[in-house]
């Protein structure tokens, strides 16, 4: 039984994998396809939606949410709104709407959590999952702004491709302190790649490399952070018996864990975008 649940959960960390290649599937391919448009940011923007919108869904089932559809509809209705604003924005920094989604998000959490009663178990940890959740989901919206930035989208493709590498890395079935380094270099090995392939000057490859091991870092302390949630005996990808898990709800766990750190890294890729475009 022991040997049959290691290899289930290996099968489950890899399950995070598809989904983050998935994703960034779409969004590489929403970032070639905005070469060719009158608005590219147009077709960059539904890419952006569906990372968060697989996000919105796994979350509140990752952190065991009391009210996980009302806290799955409030991330989806702010994070649209959040991309939304970003790819109407008319000027730089293209964000200047997050600090107010943010900030009726909090209020929305708040509201939310008094309809269980006054003397509901657990609320501030649930209002604290949903703020983090808030926060992770209008991140996405950060890809969208990266790419109107510039009209050099190398750093939204290198980014992309490191992150996945590095995710495969954390996916190996091993302990974190081999995989999280792992995980670093091959970040910034995809990165390097990614650069060689596309084209680019010799600042822009190294800069590719150290992007490309930023994102493994971040996805290393996901997986780390994010996964140590996922392993706890409160969630569905923990339980042994088999009868007793529910299918959605482990699938809406790994899609979280997989979709996160692509959303995450859209501030990284946003920042460095706009430090090579100054």
């Amino acid at each position: 039984m022991g040997r049959a649940v290691m290899q289930d959960g290996g099968v489950l960390r890899w399950m995070r994998v598809v989904i983050a290649l998935s994703l960034t599937l779409v969004l590489g391919v929403s970032t070639v396809a905005g070469e060719y448009l009158l608005k590219p940011s147009m077709a960059f923007a539904p890419g952006a939606l569906l990372v968060m919108l697989v996000f919105a869904y796994g979350w509140p089932r990752l952190t065991d949410s009391p009210q996980p559809r009302a806290t799955s509809i409030m991330l989806a209705l702010l994070g649209m709104a959040g991309v939304g604003a970003t790819m109407l924005a008319e000027a730089t920094p293209f964000l200047e709407w997050l600090p107010t989604l943010v900030g009726v998000g909090l209020l929305w959490a708040f509201v939310q959590n008094l309809t269980r009663g006054v003397g509901a178990s657990h609320a501030t940890v649930n209002v604290s999952a949903q703020v983090a959740g808030l926060a992770i989901t209008l991140s996405a919206a950060t890809w969208v702004a990266a790419f109107r930035l510039t009209t050099d989208h190398t750093t939204i493709l290198v980014g992309l491709v490191a992150v996945v590498l590095a995710l495969a890395a954390t996916a190996l079935p091993w302990p974190a302190r081999y995989t999280s380094p792992i995980a670093v270099v091959a970040g910034a090995v995809g990165g390097l790649i990614t650069v060689l392939v596309v084209g680019g000057t010799s600042p822009v490859f190294i800069l590719s490399g150290a992007l490309g091991a930023i994102m493994g870092v971040l996805a290393a302390a996901v997986d780390r952070l994010l996964g140590l949630i996922a392993q706890s005996k409160y969630q569905a990808a923990a339980l042994s018996d088999a009868r007793r898990r529910d299918k959605a709800r482990l699938f809406a766990v790994h899609a979280s864990l997989g979709a996160a750190p692509i959303a995450l890294g859209g501030v990284i890729v946003y920042v460095l975008t706009r430090v090579v475009a100054m």
